[in-house]
């Protein structure tokens, strides 16, 4: 394959210590180790994806067997630097641990070291992602690094380094790759793109670094992607990689400083809807947030804050979007279903199911105490109380006559239990949701989808079909209790809960409705057999 057929990132890959981005105190160590003629017989690099590991591996492979070294660093000019630049060499050995994981490999491995190079001064094995060995591999392979052969050096490559056991780590010199700075990626991909005749903006060269999180070769990758569409300008990476607008952005952290959860909630389905990552839009956000700090607004602090604290849970989330939203609506204060609260609160004021109304009694009508005027009786249809009432018959007897000439009854008021209708539990629900927005948000997103039925002192939560894994969740033994600890909070008196999914009741077909149903699809009649 011609170097021109070669991926972008392929072809420029550093070919010497000098030409490596972003790991000065590295490249620098292994350099000098080599020009001293001090190199060990095992090295691990440690490191994210994308920072330069295996490169570095295979200058140093070249750099030890190089025949005219300039100062540590490789001629790339000499048949050995040749050979291997070429993938010819039979003194250099890549091994992929993630597909060569088993004890057979590394016995295999282990046979092979014994003999001499080729014709190189030493043997080098690279292992990349030599966490992937199982314990017997490295197991097998501890002997070997306790006690190499002088002709072998091992270069071992790993994204987790807390899975190689630590009595491979011990027998290793272990170097750690950092994170390439998003300017330094940034100066490379420009560099790049005038070498390549690319017409790239510096401002989408700082996204695409920024996009890259610190790797390199992804940043590369990305510089092709965007290069066969013509020019490269800033509003073209937003695009393609789905970076939510600086102005959206802008307005997404106003809403959420000044607590508008219609403005901050409608900015983040609109950027939903046109396919951007949530957990992209958050840190997106965050950062924003955080360049507004800079720029000297401090009152955003705690909000940045907050937002990388969601983006961190966004993961782990059931419903990424439903907890975000949760979220959003706890910071903002908002209760979970204003619809519903609105509907309740207008239902009282034109209604006024329960005899409430918006103006004062008048009270000067009322016999003062001690009077013995009797009061002026009103004919119920004559009063405007703004709701229908009940015609009541004075009361008969001796009772009467206290109880109209304003004397206090010594009976004590005897007051019948109240259940609570259907039509008003709307809002001791909404502020049961409230309260487990503000106490559990997960226990809040199960009891969104449900409706609730408030009869007889018995709470019926029902969820609808199609959220059969919130009903399983909610009859978990530790979230009932949680739920019922909340009913009696807000729903009194309260007997019990149940909780119901109305896909098993829908299932729940007798077989004589079975057969009836089925008769009547096919016109027919059921017949039954008589005992």
């Amino acid at each position: 394959m011609g170097e021109e057929e070669l991926a972008l990132y392929r072809r420029w890959r550093p070919q010497r210590f000098s030409e490596v981005v972003g790991q000065g105190l590295v490249v620098e160590t292994l350099r000098r180790a080599v020009a001293q003629g001090r190199l060990a017989h095992a090295y691990l690099f440690a490191g994210q994806r994308g920072v330069g590991k295996t490169t570095v591996a295979r200058i140093l492979a070249r750099a030890a067997n190089c025949l005219s070294p300039q100062e540590g660093e490789p001629c790339n000019a000499c048949e050995n630097c040749r050979r291997i630049l070429a993938g010819k060499s039979l003194d250099l050995v890549e091994i992929d641990g993630a597909s060569n994981r088993g004890i057979d490999q590394i016995r295999r491995l282990r046979e092979e070291v014994n003999y001499v190079p080729a014709g190189a001064r030493y043997k080098v094995y690279i292992i990349d992602e030599v966490h992937m060995l199982t314990n017997e591999a490295f197991n097998a392979l501890l002997k070997t690094l306790e006690e190499p052969p002088p002709h072998v050096i091992f270069i071992f490559a790993t994204t987790e380094p807390h899975k190689v056991p630590p009595t491979i780590l011990s027998r290793c010199q272990v170097f750690e790759f950092r994170p390439i700075p998003e300017e330094l990626i940034a100066e490379k991909l420009i560099d790049i793109a005038k070498a390549e005749g690319i017409d790239l903006e510096k401002g989408a060269a700082a996204l695409i670094a920024r996009r890259a999180e610190g790797s390199l070769r992804d940043a590369e990758v990305l510089l092709e992607q965007l290069s066969q569409g013509g020019p490269i300008r800033e509003e073209k990476v937003v695009d393609l990689l789905g970076i939510p607008p600086r102005e959206e952005l802008d307005t997404f952290l106003d809403a959420l400083k000044g607590k508008d959860a219609a403005d901050a909630l409608g900015v983040m389905r609109r950027n939903l809807a046109r396919g951007r990552d949530l957990g992209l839009f958050l840190e997106e956000a965050a950062l924003r947030a955080r360049d507004r700090i800079l720029e000297g607004e401090k009152d955003v602090l705690d909000l940045a804050r907050k937002l990388f604290a969601w983006r961190a849970e966004i993961p782990k989330a059931i419903s990424p979007r439903l907890h975000l939203e949760l979220e959003i609506l706890t910071h903002c204060g908002v209760p979970p279903r204003p619809s519903r609260e609105a509907a309740l609160s207008s239902r009282a004021s034109t209604d006024n199911p329960v005899g409430i109304t918006s103006e004062a009694p008048d009270i000067s009508a009322l016999p003062q105490e001690g009077s013995n005027s009797p009061r002026e009786k009103t004919p119920p249809e004559e009063r405007d109380t703004g709701c229908p009432v009940e015609e009541k018959k004075p009361p008969k007897g001796p009772e009467a006559k206290g109880l109209f000439e304003g004397e206090e009854s010594t009976e004590p008021e005897v007051r019948e239990t109240h259940f609570p209708s259907p039509d008003e539990f709307a809002s001791p629900w909404d502020e049961l949701i409230a309260a487990a927005l503000g106490e559990r948000v997960s226990v809040a997103a199960f009891l969104l989808p449900a409706e609730a039925e408030f009869r007889d002192g018995i709470l019926t939560v029902r969820l609808p079909e199609g959220f059969r894994f919130h009903y399983e969740m909610l009859k978990d033994v530790e979230v009932r209790r949680y739920v019922e600890d909340l009913a009696h909070r807000f729903f009194r008196p309260l007997l019990s809960v149940r909780i119901e999914y109305e896909g098993e009741e829908r299932r729940k077909l007798s077989l004589e409705e079975g057969a009836e149903l089925l008769a009547r699809y096919l016109e027919g009649r059921v017949v039954r057999e008589e005992q």
